[in-house]
Parts: C-alpha cells; structure tokens; sequence
C-alpha cells in the first residue's frame, strides 16, 4: 500500500513538474513589435521651365507622344527621396495623369 502511494505521488509530481518547465519555457519568448511610420510627402510648387535638364528632357519625349505637361509642377520630399510631381494631359482625348520623376529624368514609382 505505501508502495502504490508512492507511486502515485511521484507520479503527480512528475505531471506537475512539466507544466512549470513548460511555463516557463513559454514565459522567456520575447515577443517584437515593429512600427512602421508611413511619411508623407511634402509638396512644393514648381514652374514645369524651371525643372531640371533631364526632367525637361523626359517631358519633351512625352510630348513628341500627344501629352501636354501643364505649367505647374511639383518638387516633392518623402523621407530621403526627392522627386518632381509632373501632370500631363493629352491633347486628343482630354486624359490627364500625373508622373513622378527624379533629378536623373527617370520615372519613379509610388
């Protein structure tokens, strides 16, 4: 009798000694959270002549195309990225849209 009662208690003992390795296994994984912050765009007027070279080079390979740059454009900042905002028209249809393009004459994608 005192044989089957030590079984049962070592037995009770062992059970309950794996949830608390188990509890505390799970208590020392860490857990990490990133926050992404989207920046905005800053925005500043621009005159479509004052635009660079390349940016105006770009703009005349459009036109040869059937699309009006409109006299104002934007300079636009987000995070380290420096672009210009140029909207276009197309004489035929009336269709506009507005193209990103950086300092080297290159489209760039938003």
């Amino acid at each position: 009798m005192f044989f089957a009662l030590s079984v049962m208690i070592m037995t009770g003992a062992s059970v309950f000694a794996q949830d608390v390795v188990k509890t505390a296994k799970d208590s020392t994984a860490t857990t990490v959270t990133t926050t992404t912050t989207k920046v905005e765009p800053v925005k500043t007027a621009i005159k479509t002549a004052e635009l660079p070279k390349p940016v105006t080079d770009l703009i005349t390979s459009f036109k040869s195309q059937g699309w009006e740059a409109s006299e104002n454009s934007s300079s636009v900042k987000q995070g380290t990225a420096d672009f210009y905002e140029v909207t276009f028209k197309k004489t035929a249809s009336g269709e506009t849209k507005s193209i990103y393009i950086d300092a080297q004459g290159k489209i760039v994608e938003q």
